[in-house]
């Protein structure tokens, strides 16, 4: 789920252009694949009536968008009239029309609705558009002057650069396009200016006879990729020359979850040297950082990502310097290097989990196995390939959790995940599990076993049904018991489920509202497409059914059993929210800060060098404006990050992606 931003990102590269070759404009076929696993189909096409008509599906474990569209151009080659119906990523009805006449434009949506005076050349970014609409717009771009195009609502789209590559006895184009994400995109063109494929690592769509070239366009699309990151890493990051010294600060002490009045710390190198009090000299020649009404903090944990490599930057402009990836692909091992490294502006990726799932129809976006052998064999895999953990997903067959829990312990490896379909949590624990990803999981063994959770019936069954659950009755209780005697850590990523549960289509996800006003038109409307389809009549029930989820955390926290801050969706501000909602169902601001520091360090066994601020650890430090412990969103208040003593301001990060830092 965490890559609910990367897709949305892929899908919004939206809207129109050029009509000139409507009779060269074939039917064309293409395969979605997710993770190299075929996913769905992409189709395009030009009716009778002159209406382009595209197709849209794919399914990831149950969810993904069903889009019909179609759209007809003026002869400006921008949208004249747009139809799109289906259902979304999250399988919730929508519809969205535009349309141009008499120089005005107007749209509406099942998330929004417009209008504006037009001549009829921007055109309209729609927000359930297909790759269809991507083809559209390019070759507009292709014929206007600068390659660049208004857009509607607003907003600019420009192809910054165009690079013809010999592939397979092909003269492919690849296109960079800027205006519609945080980071350049990259679309490949055929000789006809017709779209060849998108490609990425999560998501790709590619003409159906060519599917065997992903690889080799991945590959040369993530030079390009690299070298842009490269260009930011050296323009952003300042390593000091000598000592680094933050003044007058107060100073969070994560081991006793109390703030150290007036002190003064000093770093050199990558390496903590001195706590002092305010009255005991500074090194000569030091570097002064006045840290007056202000917090230092430990570099903040997210405990669970899956990290691209655009993340990083935004993971140090929210203060977040370590991260555990939940699932990845295998250049995970590469982008960790390239963090670690510097090449590209990252966190410390502390945790690599390798993924393994069941073959089948809703496995899950990565490495499948048919049998218990092979899974044995990958979990080897992942440990002589430098990963620490093992997570597991739901369409596992319940009776191999235990033998291949047996090979994980016996490589020193946690295991953990979604528990199986047809599992119940209490047994996974039994079996081997040490860790639960995602508290929906732990409602879900208070239902039953027959539901089945590879599908999407995991969320829906928990909002129809979690607000019932008591928390004081004896099954509970028994439960909580054994989470706590067996030292099971939790990873509730809650904040996931607020916009599933509680939003309809219209209104503003709550894990971004604090900060859509800071991001760029095209991707504030994304974060209002709703959640869940809400029953009518049930909305105070799933609302409900949110908060019972805020209780459990707090039951848990209560109760001894360890809760790792995780988020599984956009980077930095995500983790900010799931602060906040900690300290929204009761646990004390220092206590969560806690959890995203010192705990956090000790559960990936890093809290020798990481987690707090002590003389000796790494210099992995956050500066903020404001006392997160007498107000927790003050933890989005991030006005320096130290990583690995190098230092990055966050307001330079942000608007190297456009986003505006907070005022």
């Amino acid at each position: 789920m965490k890559h609910a931003l990367s897709i949305f990102l892929i899908v919004l590269l939206v809207s129109c252009g050029s009509s000139d070759k409507e009779q060269e404009y074939a039917s064309k076929n293409y395969n979605v694949y997710m993770r190299g696993n075929l996913a769905g189909k992409h189709s395009s096409s030009l009716d009778a009536e002159g209406f382009y008509v595209y197709s849209f599906e794919y399914n990831d474990r149950g969810r993904g968008p069903e889009i019909e569209e179609k759209i007809r151009l003026n002869d400006q080659g921008s949208i004249a009239a747009l139809e799109i119906s289906g259902v979304n990523y999250l399988k919730d009805t929508i519809s969205e029309v535009f349309n141009y006449s008499e120089e005005k434009a107007s749209w509406k949506s099942t998330s929004e609705e417009g209008n504006a005076a037009s001549d009829g050349n921007p055109f309209y970014a729609s927000v359930n558009g297909t790759l269809g609409d991507t083809e559209l717009l390019v070759r507009k771009l292709l014929a206007s002057p600068n390659h660049a195009v208004e857009l509607l609502p607003s907003g600019t789209v420009k192809i910054e650069n165009i690079e013809d590559i010999e592939v397979k006895n092909k003269t492919l184009r690849l296109l960079e396009i800027t205006g519609f994400g945080l980071v350049p995109s990259y679309l490949w063109l055929d000789e006809n200016d017709r779209v060849f494929a998108s490609v990425s690592s999560w998501l790709t769509i590619i003409e159906e006879e060519n599917a065997e070239l992903t690889e080799q366009l991945l590959q040369i699309q993530t030079e390009k990729e690299n070298a842009f990151f490269k260009s930011l890493a050296q323009e952003l990051t300042e390593t000091p020359n000598g000592a680094v010294v933050i003044k007058n600060v107060n100073l969070f002490d994560s081991n006793s979850g109390e703030i150290l009045p007036n002190r003064t710390v000093v770093v050199n190198a990558n390496t903590i040297e001195a706590i002092l009090n305010n009255n005991e000299p500074l090194p000569s020649g030091a570097t002064i950082i006045d840290g007056t009404n202000k917090t230092l903090l430990p570099g903040l944990f997210d405990n669970h990502c899956h990290v691209q490599k655009e993340d990083g930057l935004l993971h140090l402009a929210a203060g977040v310097t370590s991260i555990r990836d939940m699932a990845n692909s295998m250049e995970l091992v590469e982008m960790k290097k390239e963090f670690d490294t510097n090449t590209n502006i990252g966190p410390r990726v502390v945790t690599m989990a390798g993924f393994i799932d069941q073959k089948g129809p809703f496995a899950g976006p990565g490495l499948t196995i048919t049998n218990v052998d092979e899974g044995i064999k990958a979990i080897q895999d992942f440990k002589d390939n430098g990963y620490h953990q093992i997570k597991l997903y739901s369409s596992i067959d319940p009776a191999w959790v235990k033998p291949l829990a047996k090979k994980a312990h016996d490589l020193d490896l946690k295991l953990s995940g979604h528990i199986p379909a047809h599992m119940l949590a209490e047994d996974a624990i039994k079996d081997g599990f040490d860790e639960i990803q995602h508290v929906n999981m732990l409602v879900l063994n208070f239902l039953s076993d027959t539901i089945d959770t590879r599908t999407p019936l995991r969320f829906s069954a928990v909002a129809e049904h979690a607000h019932a659950l008591d928390l004081k009755g004896e099954e509970f209780k028994s439960f909580v018991t054994l989470l706590k005697d067996k030292g099971i850590e939790i990873d509730p990523t809650v904040s996931i489920f607020e916009g599933m549960f509680t939003t309809k289509a219209g209104e503003p996800d709550p894990q971004f509202e604090a900060v859509l006003d800071r991001l760029p038109i095209q991707l504030q409307r994304g974060f209002y497409s709703g959640g869940l389809p809400i029953p009518k009549g049930k909305e105070q029930q799933f609302k409900d059914s949110f908060q019972k989820l805020l209780d459990i955390i707090y039951e848990l926290h209560i109760n001894g059993v360890t809760i790792i801050p995780g988020t599984d969706a956009t980077p930095g501000f995500a983790l900010h929210k799931e602060l906040e909602n900690y300290v929204r169902a009761g646990i004390p601001a220092n206590e969560v800060l806690q959890l995203a520091t010192i705990t956090s360090a000790k559960n990936t066994s890093t809290d020798d060098r990481l987690g707090s601020i002590e003389k000796g650890k790494l210099a992995d430090l956050i500066l903020v404006d404001g006392n997160p412990l007498e107000n927790i969103s003050d933890i989005r208040r991030v006005v320096l990050t130290i990583k690995d003593g190098k230092i990055f301001n966050p307001k330079s990060l942000y608007e190297s992606l456009g986003i505006k830092h907070f005022e």
